[in-house]
């Protein structure tokens, strides 16, 4: 059985731009984790350089995101206790396995509009209350898709329930569509959050009973259109690339990885007979596509797709290089941080780092991080730097280079919070959620 929880979405160009300070998506938008620069303190603790704390309701892995001047976090609030479990008394606890956590209650799925001066809470907005049809494992959380945001529109999905809503940024309803709540594998719960592209809004639903790509119209949340594949879950989030000139959809499915053409819906490209599903999200640059995933029993595979090909890339048996597929390597995908590329280099991370040749898949360096600790959130690269969150709340800052390099150290929190969410950047700002509290750390 396969363990996969996700942490887990430029701006539309018909709708209000983004600003330098604003960090509108999962990872952040187009530059997939890059940041092009912000001036952060090189150490910080509970006494120096955090600018404030607050308390968040309820339990959610979402990122917090900001735009217009706002950030904006979701959460499942039930009312008793909602902290997720840690990887040692989660995820490596095997007798969690198939015995989902249900609450016996309505859950209330919450959108918080924070001020990023102070984190005054601005509003709460409750989309969704009612009990969860499906469960979720003791690790993941029932608010774990990030939001995407304009400056005048924030865009919050809940898979458990399957209501996606576009609000104003006063927290007043602009549209809503209901999909129905998501059944994954053994109801580990969902994690799949939408991405925001020139004014279309991509949902990727890839459950044990459908697996569909929607296409929908970000102003009115009307159908563009759709994608169907075989069944089975996913906890990536779409990514957008261009391909030869032409923009496309990265889907990663069960066992499958499928690009569609942004404007219609058609399929270009497909990638099949990949061991195991996505727990985490695929990364592109100009030079081509690249992912690595894993999951207990599986070979962890690891692949790049070079662009300018079309129809069904999956090599032939007992091959694994093509024009299309220039490397393909095992024992070597990532976990659930989703992978960046920094120059030629690609990174995987989890309670280990590796750093491949984006180019060959030649591996430069793999190297255990600090005390083993597993790191959830998908990392930052800023600059020449790569700022990682583990589960612990202790920000690891690795040098971008072909040699191991660990440049710093720096721990927030109590000790008993476990921080799965990926931080975000806002201008000088980084922001790191806890399962209790979002974190503002700047100079």
């Amino acid at each position: 059985m396969r363990l996969v929880l996700a942490t887990i979405c430029v701006l539309p160009l018909a709708l209000p731009a983004a600003r330098a300070a604003d960090w509108p998506q999962f990872r952040g938008g187009a530059a997939l984790g890059h940041v092009p620069a912000a001036r952060l303190p090189v150490a910080w603790s509970n006494e120096q350089h955090l600018a404030w704390r607050t308390a968040i309701p309820g339990s959610g892995w979402s990122q917090p995101v900001v735009a217009g001047g706002r950030i904006y976090v979701t959460t499942a609030v039930s009312g008793g206790n909602d902290r997720p479990k840690n990887s040692t008394s989660g995820v490596m606890d095997f007798s969690t396995l198939g015995r989902p956590s249900l609450p016996k209650n309505a859950l209330e799925w919450r959108v918080l509009c924070l001020d990023p001066t102070n984190g005054r809470v601005l509003w709460s907005k409750t989309v969704a209350q009612e009990k969860p049809t499906f469960g979720k494992h003791a690790s993941n959380t029932y608010a774990t898709e990030t939001p995407c945001a304009t400056a005048d529109t924030i865009y919050a999905f809940f898979g458990a329930t399957g209501t996606l809503v576009a609000l104003d940024r006063d927290g007043g309803e602009r549209w809503r569509r209901e999909f129905g709540p998501q059944k994954t594998t053994n109801q580990f719960g969902t994690g799949s959050s939408p991405t925001l592209h020139d004014g279309r809004l991509l949902l990727q639903l890839y459950n044990e009973e459908a697996a569909t790509l929607f296409c929908l119209d970000a102003a009115t949340g009307k159908d563009l259109w759709k994608a169907d594949r075989a069944k089975g879950t996913s906890w990536a989030t779409p990514v957008v690339w261009t391909n030869a000139g032409t923009v496309e959809v990265l889907a990663a499915g069960d066992k499958s990885l499928i690009a569609y053409g942004l404007a219609d819906g058609l399929e270009r490209w497909r990638l099949e007979d990949i061991d195991t599903s996505f727990a985490c999200s695929v990364v592109a640059d100009a030079a081509g596509v690249y992912f690595g995933t894993s999951s207990p029993g599986s070979k962890s595979p690891a692949a790049a797709i070079a662009p300018g090909h079309l129809g069904d890339l999956t090599p032939p048996k007992g091959t694994k290089q093509t024009p299309a597929i220039p490397w393909s390597r095992t024992k070597s995908g990532a976990g659930m941080p989703s992978p960046v590329v920094v120059g030629d280099l690609l990174f995987f991370f989890g309670n280990t780092v590796t750093c491949l040749d984006k180019r060959t898949g030649a591996e430069k360096f793999r190297k255990r991080l600090p005390g083993g600790t597993t790191c959830v959130g998908s990392p930052l690269v800023i600059g020449d730097r790569i700022y990682l969150v583990n589960e612990k709340g202790t920000t690891l800052v690795l040098r971008a280079g072909d040699a191991y390099q660990l440049l710093g150290e720096s721990t927030i929190g109590p000790g008993d919070e476990v921080f799965w969410a990926t931080p975000a950047v806002a201008g000088n700002a980084l922001l790191i959620r806890s399962s209790d509290a979002l974190y503002c750390i700047r100079e």
